[in-house]
């Protein structure tokens, strides 16, 4: 059971539950809580007796720990213990789940009014009350706002609508909390062939029906004018090393011309900031695909990687926007990535 280490209150796992571990499964996605379960036999056939059910060997809020790997084992998932299911039947288990430190901005609401900062200053500062530190992130907006209204939402629902306005990305690695822009289009940390240690490839194409042109109109109350920025084109990052974005293939159908009002725009500044935004995340639908591998702990979210073998058109740089790993005693220890890609 050397593939991988369970931690729960700061100690391993004894024997005799990873002898009855029959599977474990962390589920990393951009924007999303990262997710962890541990399924083992509920019965200690040694003693006769339960084991991981009297609420005492794992507790809510206990840290959960999990390492993938070998030789070297690596940490994949770093949390707390969210909630516990057991089964009574003929085969009696008991599933541990975690959450990492994304979860707990889902509890509770707030209604509070964020003035003269910007979006990084406000993530920063929620980010402090919940004890995590802020991942430095390139090409942040600087865009102070008069005001910013937090109207009963939970930490995570608003700070997820804020990155949504900019195309930012929000991800939690241990304590350290990651809002930004995308990494999409960065240089491929690894390179996956078809067919060698990857059996399976699922790519989908399809048209982008909206963002060809984006338009953002604000108001600018002492000029009594509006503020209007349009945005046609992006940088080269968008084509992921291809020879044209999903927008160029699709203008053989139609043009897409979006437009929308905002009211948080206060210059001309911040009405294009949300232009190219909107510009950018309209192209995440081009493609999309799945990649099944042998299990590898430094496949996760929020890194690009090459994929071969598949055709010199589809073949190229791949956005990891989620990745699943499982191990499992029938099947060993697999990855499945979820991917997209702006540009062919």
């Amino acid at each position: 059971m050397g593939l991988i280490q369970v931690s729960a209150a700061g100690s391993l796992l004894p024997d005799e539950m990873i002898a009855a571990m029959v599977r474990a499964e962390v589920e990393q996605e951009l924007n999303m809580p990262s997710m962890c379960r541990i399924e083992m036999g509920s019965v200690d056939y040694a003693d006769g007796a339960w084991q991981g059910v009297d609420l005492t060997s794992f507790r809510i809020g206990d840290p959960l720990v999990v390492a993938f790997g070998e030789p070297q084992s690596r940490v994949i998932f770093e949390g707390e213990i969210g909630g516990i299911e057991a089964t009574f039947a003929r085969e009696s288990t008991v599933e541990i789940r975690g959450y990492d430190a994304l979860y707990a901005l889902q509890f509770g609401t707030a209604q509070r009014i964020f003035e003269g900062m910007t979006d990084e200053q406000i993530a920063a500062h929620i980010a402090e009350q919940h004890g995590l530190t802020i991942e430095p992130a390139a090409g942040m907006t600087q865009v102070t706002y008069p005001y910013v209204i937090q109207p009963d939402q939970s930490d995570y629902a608003f700070l997820s609508a804020r990155a949504a306005r900019m195309n930012y990305e929000i991800q939690v690695d241990g304590r350290q909390l990651y809002f930004g822009p995308t990494r999409a289009g960065q240089g491929a940390m690894m390179t996956l062939r078809f067919n060698e240690g990857v059996p399976r490839v699922t790519v989908r194409v399809k048209a982008v029906k909206q963002g060809s042109t984006v338009q953002r109109v604000g108001w600018d109350p002492r000029a009594k004018q509006a503020i209007v920025a349009s945005v046609a084109s992006g940088p080269s990052s968008l084509r992921m090393g291809g020879t044209e974005t999903g927008y160029e293939m699709s203008s053989a159908i139609a043009p897409s011309p979006v437009a929308a009002m905002d009211p948080e725009i206060v210059d001309a500044a911040s009405a294009r900031a949300l232009a190219e935004a909107a510009y950018e995340a309209d192209l995440d639908d081009f493609i999309e695909g799945t990649l099944l591998m042998l299990g590898n702990p430094a496949a996760k979210p929020g890194i690009n990687v090459g994929v071969e073998g598949i055709g010199p058109r589809l073949s190229g740089l791949y956005y990891v926007t989620a990745a699943k790993h499982v191990y499992t005693m029938q099947d060993g220890y697999t990855t499945e990535l979820t991917l997209r890609r702006t540009g062919v």
